[in-house]
């Protein structure tokens, strides 16, 4: 998760929310010399930029969060000079061979980043949340298009939580577990960065986010549920099964909720909804056994609510 993931996950409102690619590998079944140095070169480039803003993280988590701590820990950290750094470096590693398409669209998400700081420079003078939340939305979706396509081991190398990657060799569950492993995976990925809510937006700006993110959110819970109603679970999973579908069935009625009530300009019920929606999420993760929140793992996200 790069740092204006890492960010917004901390202090929001949120609505909570196949076959693993193999790698060059040698004879013992470990990636060769040139693959490891390069996954390792890749992931030193995101790790500098992690650290780099984990004070963002650290300055919203020690104090309340308005909109005046948020922007004057972004300036701080000085966004320009950290995404440009990065992309210069990730510009001088040559990639290994079979990662290619990979490190290309790696460099396109830098590159991207970097071409974002007008945009972002311009929020954090006019200290203007919505237009903030827009350009990391579209710096999420741009994240979870490379995430969904890249091998297994590049995107480990790229994400701090593996879980958004493609399934492990060792998930639980077998055919059955792989499969509903991508379903939760791509639809998390779907949404990535659109349920992001910070906690001191005024009513207007957040009935303007929600105007923005409510369709693509409903389309993914309802083709989630799609999903999961389509997997014949094995008997051993039919009860963990069974509350993923109630989570994605109830989730979409909520949603619909939250749409018809904002268009009302009903703030309110809009943050009564947000609340019912984490209540969703926690009654579902109850029904999960420890085996089977591994194959849910993309569902459930780095900090499971217990």
């Amino acid at each position: 998760m790069t740092w204006y993931r890492k960010l917004l996950w901390l202090p929001v409102l949120a609505l909570v929310l196949g076959a693993c690619a193999q790698t060059q590998q040698t004879e013992l079944g470990e990636p060769s010399d040139d693959v490891s140095a390069y996954l390792s070169s890749v992931a030193d480039v995101e790790s500098t930029v992690e650290d780099s803003f984990d004070q963002v993280s650290d300055a919203l988590a020690i104090s309340y969060n308005t909109r005046e701590v948020m922007f004057t820990a972004i300036r701080d950290v000085g966004y320009e000079a950290v995404v440009e750094s990065a992309l210069t470096q990730a510009e001088a590693i040559n990639p290994a061979e079979g990662y290619v398409a990979d490190h290309e669209a790696w460099l396109a998400h830098r590159l991207l980043a970097t071409e974002k700081t007008v945009e972002l420079t311009e929020a954090l003078d006019a200290e203007d949340l919505q237009m903030m939340f827009a350009a990391f939305s579209v710096l999420d979706q741009d994240w979870a298009a490379v995430l969904r396509v890249s091998r297994r081991e590049f995107c480990v190398a790229v994400s701090e939580f593996s879980a958004l990657c493609q399934a492990p060799h060792d998930l639980p569950g077998g055919d059955y577990g792989a499969e509903v492993y991508e379903v939760l995976r791509l639809n998390t990925l779907a949404t990535f960065g659109l349920f992001n809510f910070f906690g001191d937006m005024t009513p207007e700006e957040r009935s303007l986010r929600l105007d923005e993110v409510q369709p693509q959110i409903e389309s993914s819970l309802r083709a989630g549920g799609d999903a999961m109603k389509a997997i014949d679970p094995p008997d051993e999973y039919e009860v963990e099964h069974q509350a993923l579908i109630r989570f994605f069935d109830d989730q979409y009625a909520n949603a619909v909720a939250i749409t018809q009530a904002n268009s009302e300009r009903d703030d309110a019920t809009v943050l009564e909804l947000f609340r019912a929606s984490g209540v969703v999420f926690d009654v579902a993760l109850k029904e999960m056994s420890d085996e089977y929140r591994e194959i849910a793992a993309p569902w459930i996200g780095p900090e499971p609510t217990n």
